[in-house]
């Protein structure tokens, strides 16, 4: 898959089947700031793209933060350093993702039909190993 498609950095939260979740209790972050700043504590919205309060959202299979766009998707702004405190983010791994998915023969199934080390963060320590 092609970083050419995410001129800007703006990119759609995908597999599009998959809904946004809060980030289990394995994924660390850079510091307590960050961490408080993904948890979705909102009693009007269900979804971090609703809520104007949440200032970012962390899609833990990809390994990516971004700044939420409200235009009425789920998508975002990619950042690639944390506001807070400064420290460099991990690269994406979308590109490699949907190159796995692809490798394996999979880019025709539903995300909730993947096997399951694919449905999250796990993968990404696979993918090298």
């Amino acid at each position: 898959m092609s970083s050419a498609l995410f001129a800007g950095r703006r990119v759609l939260w995908m597999p599009l089947d998959y809904d946004w979740q809060r980030p289990s209790p394995a994924a660390t972050h850079c510091c307590a700031t960050m961490t408080a700043s993904l948890e979705m504590s909102c009693d009007m919205h269900d979804e971090p793209f609703d809520c104007p309060d949440v200032p970012l959202v962390f899609h833990e299979i990809f390994g990516e933060y971004g700044i939420p766009i409200r235009d009425g998707s789920a998508s975002y702004l990619l950042i690639s350093h944390c506001p807070w405190c400064g420290a460099g983010l991990p690269e994406s791994g979308r590109d490699l993702w949907f190159d796995t998915i692809e490798t394996a023969g999979l880019e025709e199934t539903p995300t909730a039909l993947l096997p399951e080390r694919l449905r999250t963060a796990a993968w990404r320590t696979h993918a090298h190993s």
